[in-house]
């Protein structure tokens, strides 16, 4: 199936290379790199460099090409692509995932190469920044390597209980390969510390599992546990078809795990030469200083039952020796060591922060301090300004109700010297009125009165004429009526000088008889238009239309 779907992409991908994109080059390689990770890993090697354009592609195909060469099992050295691409997104907080996944695989290639310190800060410091999201899948990754890194350091309770964590994550995500992958994990450390019944119960569930997956090859690596654990325990017999399952699986494995898992199918069904012959070829094309002790201790259990004690004694020195070795060698370079450092580290930059934060809270306060006198300069600065500002309005209102006072008499004073105007204006007019009213009763009577009548007929043309008496009726209205002569002639720009006349005299207090003697008119007339004038007046809407209406009557 991986064969046909490698297959069907290469022919995609020669197809189309002078066509697709690069963007849909990479979206095919990351549709497929989980299932068909050789596929995906073919795709992009098929991609130049030159083609990836920006950082952004390049940091992308990075994390696809390392996680591609990962998951196919291939060797590829993805150092500079991957720090290109923890740069990238190192500065990108919302693609805090890609950037865990560049750690990741950097960590990774360190392992690979040997560096187990550098890998395990790398892996903690992934597990400190995946806290904050819930990302199942790689945390169970993170503890898986990490598990591996505390296994081959011998530290087996706590690398039991890294695996034993990512296989809870696994099955949160649905990962039942890297589950079994786990439980082997699981089983390995327990067998160190000789934990037969956990060790029975974890590579069970692994085998079941694999069985599930119809993965061999991972079967394969359950049953060389299942081996080594009768192997090492005597009171535990192996159960026949479990044994038979396991010879089947090693017939024709030449690799030293495979000699190793036969040697202990050998031992386990008595045959101590054949055992003997088949550990010899495993310590021939051995070359993993970590298989040794499994290999020396499977040579002890083979010379105790062969009877040969002095040969056992022998070999279990050796695998004493060797253990020892190795304990010394992983103190060295503790992942327990490395882990305490990290954390010291962390816990000191910490303090760090706390101290800056301590510093720039005092440093805050000072300033909210500084500004809290400076506001409270300014207000009381103000505060002053204000004050003074209200003393000197109260001095301008002091000065003003003086100034008050002083028109208020002078008021008062042209109140009374218009009232006593007003006396003389209306002794004055009452006279020409009573004149005017003699003579219109009198008038061609007796001849006794001809010196009058003559007198006032002066009198009534005088004022009739347009001339200095005129002028000063007007003055003498405008002085005792709020200046209503003016007001009318601004008001009532059109109006006819007949009828500015008119309401002169009516203004001024004459009666229509009178009046009819000055605008030589009849009475009727006189009434006739003054009706008029007022009936206009009223139906304006000028400013002084209620002072005039008032004056009319």
């Amino acid at each position: 199936m991986r064969a046909t779907i490698l297959l069907a992409l290469s022919l995609l991908f020669v197809g189309c290379t002078g066509r697709a994109p690069v963007r849909e080059l990479l979206r095919q390689a990351e549709a497929t790199v989980a299932e068909a990770p050789d596929s995906a890993l073919h795709l992009l090697q098929g991609i130049a460099p030159t083609a990836l354009g920006n950082r952004a592609g390049r940091a992308r195909y990075a994390l696809l090409y390392a996680e591609a060469a990962d998951r196919a099992g291939v060797d590829a050295d993805c150092g500079p692509m991957l720090r290109e691409a923890r740069d990238f997104y190192r500065s990108r907080p919302h693609e805090l995932r890609r950037h865990c996944r560049a750690l990741y695989y950097l960590g990774r290639a360190r392992l690979r190469k040997g560096d187990k310190p550098g890998a395990l800060r790398l892996f903690l410091e992934i597990e400190e920044r995946l806290r904050s999201i819930d990302e199942p899948y790689y945390l169970g990754l993170l503890y898986l390597r990490i598990g591996e890194v505390y296994h081959d350091e011998l530290n087996f309770v706590q690398a039991y209980r890294y695996y034993r964590d990512a296989r809870d994550l696994f099955i949160r995500s649905d990962e039942s390969r890297l589950t079994a992958e786990a439980l082997l994990g699981m089983t390995a450390s327990s067998l160190r510390m000789r934990d037969v019944e956990r060790t029975r119960r974890n590579c069970t569930l692994a085998l079941d599992l694999a069985d599930e997956l119809h993965d061999e090859a991972l079967a394969k690596r359950c049953l060389a546990q299942f081996a080594a654990l009768y192997a090492a325990t005597d009171p535990i017999r192996i159960p026949e078809e479990l044994l038979q399952r396991i010879e089947r699986s090693v017939r024709s494995d030449t690799t030293a795990a495979g000699c190793c898992t036969r040697a202990q199918t050998q031992l386990l069904r008595g045959r101590s030469d054949s055992a003997r012959r088949n550990l010899n070829e495993a310590f021939a094309r051995n070359s993993d200083i970590g298989s040794m002790p499994m290999l020396l201790y499977t040579s002890y259990r083979i010379e105790e039952r062969a009877g040969r004690y002095r040969e056992a004694l022998q070999e279990l020195h050796r695998f004493t020796f060797l253990g020892d070795s190795l304990t010394r060698t992983a103190l060295q370079a503790s992942a327990g060591m490395i882990e305490k450092e990290y954390f010291r580290e962390r816990a000191a930059f910490a303090d760090y922060r706390i101290r800056n934060r301590r510093i720039r809270e005092i440093a805050v306060s000072g300033i909210a301090l500084l500004l809290l006198g400076i506001t409270g300069f300014f207000i009381r600065q103000r505060i002053r300004l204000d004050k003074e500002r209200n003393e000197r309005s109260l001095l301008l209102i002091r000065e003003a109700q003086s100034e008050y006072l002083k028109l208020s008499g002078s008021l008062r004073q042209r109140q009374d010297t218009e009232a006593q105007l007003k006396g003389v204006i209306a002794s004055r007019f009452s006279i020409v009125d009573q004149l005017g009213k003699t003579l219109y009763e009198r008038e061609n009577t007796a001849s006794g009165q001809a010196a009058m009548v003559r007198q006032v007929k002066q009198l009534i043309e005088g004022f009739a004429e347009n001339g200095e008496m005129l002028r000063e009726l007007e003055q003498i209205v405008d002085l005792a009526h709020d200046d209503a002569m003016r007001r009318l002639r601004e008001e009532f720009p059109k109006m006819k000088e007949s009828d500015v006349r008119l309401l002169c005299y009516i203004f001024g207090g004459f009666s229509p008889q009178v009046i009819s003697l000055f605008m030589n008119d009849s009475v009727a007339n006189v009434y006739a238009r003054k009706s008029r004038i007022k009936a206009r007046i009223k139906a304006s809407e000028t400013p002084s239309r209620e002072l005039f209406v008032d004056l009319l009557g």
